[in-house]
Order: C-alpha cells, then sequence, then structure tokens
C-alpha cells in the first residue's frame, strides 16, 4: 500500500525531532502536500435516528446533522471561532460521537503556532459548542496524535493517543516506536480531562489504533506494536473499569520485519455476545495481505485468519462492525483509475461471510471506509472529492 507522501516523511524523520514545536514544521513546508480537509468526514447517529457528521476544512470544523438518512444535511454549525490550521490524514481522521441525550462530542487535529496536538469539543444540542481542549496534559511541549475517542453506554468519554514524551527511553531513537497515553471522564462532568498515563510501550508510530468496550466493561485495545528486530504485529491490552491496564498480548504472528511505519493500522469491534473481530494489514513472511479473525475467549486465542478481498486487488483499509450477531466488514481496493470500496456480510458472528460486493466507487482522493450504526442495521459512511458524502446499507437487500 502507498503511504502518502506527507506521512512518509514524518513516520520516517518525525522522532527524531527536538521536543520543540517550531522545529514541527513539516505541515508548513509540505503545505502543498497536505490532503484537503474535507474528505476527512466522520459521522455518528443519535438516540434519535439522526445522523451526525463532523465537516473539517482547511481551517475549521463544523458540525452538521441529517434526518434522512443522509439524503439532505442541516445548516452546519462551526466549532470554533477562531481559525486553526486542521492537518487530518488518512491514519489521523476525525471522530464524532453522540450521547443518549443527544449531546454531541467531537475530537480532530489542529497543527497551530503553539501546538500540533488534538482538541475535544462538546455540545449539548450541537448547535453551540465548547471552547476546545487539549487532550495531553503534555500538549504544549510534547508531540502528539492519532487520538481516538470512545463515547461508552456507561457515560465516559475515553480518549487514548500516540505520545512522543517518552522517546528517551527507547533504546533505538527515530525507531518508529513511540507510547500510548489514556485518559477518560464522565459525561456528566465535562471539563478539565483527568491526568493521563502510559498503557503501552514500543507502539508502531504510524499505524492508527483501534478500541472498544468488552461486555465487562473493560476497554480493549488492539495496536501494531514493535517487537524485537523490528518485527511489527499486533497486540491487545485491557484497560479495566477500575483504570487498571493489563500487560499487552501478542495476538498476530506475521513477522513483518520492516524499517520504517507501515502507516495502516487495525479495526476491532466487540459484539453483544462478546466475541472479538478484528481486522489487519500485513506483509510478513508467513502471510501477506488483510485479514479477518475472531475471538470467542475474550482474545486469548482467535480464529485462524481469513484473507479479506482478492489479493491482486491490493485490498485495504479494512474496517469491521458487529451489530448483535451480524458483523460487517470493508476495505478499499484500486483498479489504477478507480476506488472501489467492497464489503462482505456475515449473520452468524462470523462464521460464514456473504460474497463480497462493491458499495461505492471513486476516481478521485478519498478517505478510508468507515462502519457506523443506528442500532437497527450497519452502515457504511464514506467521503470522496467526486462523489461527496455517502452513506450505504451493508447488508446484502436479499438477506434475511
Amino acid at each position: 500500500m502507498l503511504i502518502p507522501r506527507v506521512l512518509l516523511l514524518f513516520c520516517l524523520f518525525g522522532l527524531n525531532l527536538h521536543p520543540t514545536f517550531t522545529i514541527y514544521s513539516w505541515s508548513n513546508e509540505f503545505e502543498k502536500l497536505r490532503p484537503e480537509q474535507k474528505i476527512f468526514t466522520a459521522a455518528a447517529f443519535g438516540p434519535d435516528g439522526k445522523l451526525w457528521r463532523i465537516l473539517p476544512s482547511q481551517q475549521s470544523v463544523s458540525v452538521d446533522y441529517s434526518t434522512d438518512y443522509g439524503k439532505t444535511f442541516s445548516t452546519a454549525a462551526r466549532i470554533h471561532l477562531a481559525d486553526q490550521s486542521i492537518h487530518l490524514w488518512d491514519e489521523n481522521p476525525p471522530s464524532i460521537a453522540v450521547d443518549r441525550k443527544g449531546g454531541v462530542y467531537v475530537l480532530y487535529f489542529a497543527d497551530d503556532k503553539q501546538s500540533s496536538t488534538s482538541f475535544f469539543s462538546y455540545s449539548g444540542d450541537g448547535t453551540q459548542f465548547s471552547t476546545p481542549t487539549k487532550i495531553s496534559s503534555a500538549a504544549d511541549s510534547w508531540y502528539h496524535y492519532q487520538t481516538e475517542m470512545l463515547l461508552d453506554t456507561g457515560g465516559q468519554v475515553h480518549f487514548l493517543w500516540h505520545d512522543l514524551r517518552d522517546r528517551i527511553e527507547y533504546k533505538k531513537l527515530g525507531g518508529g516506536d513511540l507510547s500510548l497515553y489514556y485518559t477518560a471522564i464522565k459525561t456528566d462532568t465535562l471539563g478539565k480531562l483527568p491526568e493521563d498515563k502510559r498503557v503501552a510501550k514500543n507502539i508502531c508510530s504510524c499505524c492508527r489504533t483501534a478500541m472498544d468496550k468488552d461486555k465487562d466493561g473493560s476497554l480493549i485495545i488492539l495496536a501494531r506494536f514493535v517487537y524485537t528486530d523490528n518485527i511489527r504485529d499486533h497486540g491487545l491490552l485491557r484497560i479495566s473499569q477500575n483504570k487498571q491496564t493489563s500487560e499487552p498480548w501478542r495476538v498476530t504472528f506475521d513477522d513483518w520485519q520492516i524499517e520504517g511505519c507501515p502507516a495502516h493500522g487495525p479495526a476491532l469491534s466487540i459484539g453483544q455476545d462478546g466475541r472479538y473481530h478484528i481486522t489487519w494489514f500485513t506483509q510478513g513472511e508467513k502471510r501477506s495481505g488483510l485479514f479477518y479473525a475472531s475471538s470467542n475467549d475474550q482474545g486469548k486465542h482467535f480464529s485462524s485468519p481469513m484473507q479479506i478481498g482478492d489479493p491482486d486487488k491490493l485490498p485495504g483499509r479494512a474496517d469491521v462492525l458487529a451489530l448483535n450477531k451480524e458483523v460487517a466488514l470493508v476495505w478499499k481496493v484500486f483498479d489504477g483509475i478507480k476506488t472501489r470500496i467492497e464489503s462482505m456480510y456475515s449473520m452468524d458472528s462470523g462464521m460464514q461471510w456473504s460474497p463480497i460486493r462493491t458499495l461505492a466507487e471513486s476516481s478521485s482522493q478519498s478517505a478510508h471506509p468507515a462502519l457506523i450504526t443506528d442500532g437497527k442495521q450497519i452502515y457504511l459512511s464514506w467521503n470522496s472529492l467526486d462523489t461527496g458524502y455517502m452513506l450505504v446499507p451493508v447488508k446484502p437487500a436479499d438477506t434475511q
């Protein structure tokens, strides 16, 4: 898979930078290489079925909504009045979530004169948003990015991100590994974020991390780790309800040895039945391509990896989402002219799968596919410059 040039430059050189923001000039020096920010939409359903969407531009972030499943949208509400240099990319997209009362939570990344960092903002009704808050407690002195946000049903917002502040601990500076940091806040006490903490080391620097909630209320994290001899495989770790963090354990054994960062993160979804569903990309010694596996014992053991898509079409950027016993997979393929989003669907927790079908296509720049649900069915949420935003049911119409 090709890595965008600006991201490749950061992956190769970013960890050798001095810890002041005056030298994080790649977003200015390579401004012409920065993608058009408006393709990086994200969407989420509210409890009333309203579809909320985050709309970035080069200088601002706004939110709108649809009451007809994406056919039409409301006038957008801008989150912050002052301009910010919004800097999103494929492995660092924005996030949006909606709670049971209709409160809207937004996360995005900006690169300004003082810092390059993730910002969080909240609105009780999606019209007026709080002043954006920096997520990391070290945001003014250390670069952090690829922040993930998860809103759970217990009334907490969880944040997880890649952080450079511990780089001096790593034996090989610039080796492509760093730390994961975490914090969470209750939705009824929104304000200053609690102190963050490190939850994992030796994380592959440019591969975004995935997380979901288990049935027991613990937070499960899936990340690409840097193992001995620069092997870049995946591991899981658990954060309990009382915020105790487990030691990570390895779950993929592809032996992908690479000196650079693949810039291709995994996906994770945990069904109501407790089954873990994961997807990942690898070019390892033992297997190469895009894969899916599942676990029914909280990630201790996984099924044999199932290859996703036609390897000749270079499939990548998969997402997975479980809803009851239904599971959806989507991924990207490229034929040299068009990008297509392909999908498969399972009605029995990933044991059997439908034939592959194409959900959408584009001849222009596009975001990675994402899966969202209204609690009734699973949808592809996708955006490209030529087709615009698309919300597509993943489940085949003839599936019972």
